[in-house]
């Protein structure tokens, strides 16, 4: 297998999963589409990274910070809700990034090119993936139950500023990753849709979450093969196994399953 095939498969495995575990819980608390807009907050950084020629990858990142920032300001300073926040952020920065993006890279952020990875940058990236697996399971129950309940969670012990600052955290890296695999304009998928399909087929939290993590990580090794094999561009090939996946998990969801979450 070529090197940059492999590199891809196992930046795609590992991103996959890890944005499908994290969408799990924001599918929970009904934030997956804060991922999608986060998306495309990452557009003028990785702008940026292309023009003065370092890493897109961290551009997109920090941008996603600032952007978290600008959502958690707005929401400090103003009667906003978290929804029209995000919707201020990320039509601002997806007209700036419409700017600044050099346009002959214009498409390949907006669908990323996974297949462009370089062995080292695989490493960085399925490190980094670990990582935030790692810190998603530390929060995940505490997160869980602050979504039942703010109190009972302070009761037991459990602080609201750091577990939301983490999240947002692994919300941030897990944008900045994706973006290498589906670009901007798709990576909310990564987050959404896995989840999505685990939800129709788990019994319980368990099954739902780590059934997220390996919905996630297929779809991406499929969706690389498919590029392999067709030369159609991995990121919507990618998405596209993932709503098929999702299609055949209302076929065979049972009627009187109920949600997992």
């Amino acid at each position: 297998m070529p090197s940059h095939l492999l590199s891809s498969v196992f930046v795609g495995i590992a991103v996959g999963g890890v944005g499908g575990y994290l969408g799990s819980l924001m599918v929970s608390k009904r934030m997956a589409l804060a991922g999608d807009a986060l998306g495309h907050v990452a557009l003028p950084g990785l702008g940026l990274g292309l023009i003065f020629h370092f890493d897109p990858g961290v551009g997109a990142f920090l941008f996603v910070l600032l952007g978290i920032f600008l959502v958690w300001l707005l929401g400090v300073l103003t009667p906003l809700s978290l929804e029209t926040a995000i919707g201020i952020v990320f039509v601002t920065s997806l007209a700036v990034g419409f700017l600044i993006v050099p346009q002959p890279e214009l498409l390949e952020s907006l669908i990323g090119d996974v297949s462009q990875v370089s062995p080292r940058a695989a490493v960085v990236s399925v490190l980094l993936c670990g990582a935030v697996f790692l810190l998603v399971k530390h929060i995940y129950a505490g997160m869980m139950l602050l979504n039942i309940s703010e109190d009972l969670a302070r009761v037991q012990g459990i602080s609201l500023a750091k577990y939301n600052f983490l999240y947002l955290l692994s919300i941030a890296l897990v944008v900045s990753l994706g973006v290498k695999v589906t670009g901007t304009l798709l990576v909310g998928a990564l987050v959404i849709l896995p989840a999505a399909t685990s939800k129709n087929a788990g019994k319980n939290l368990s099954q739902y979450a780590y059934g997220s993590l390996a919905v996630g990580a297929v779809s991406c090794l499929l969706g690389i093969l498919i590029q392999r094999f067709t030369r159609f561009p991995a990121g919507p090939s990618i998405i596209l196994v993932n709503s098929l996946l999702f299609g055949l998990s209302l076929l065979l969801r049972k009627p009187s399953s109920g949600a997992p979450v």
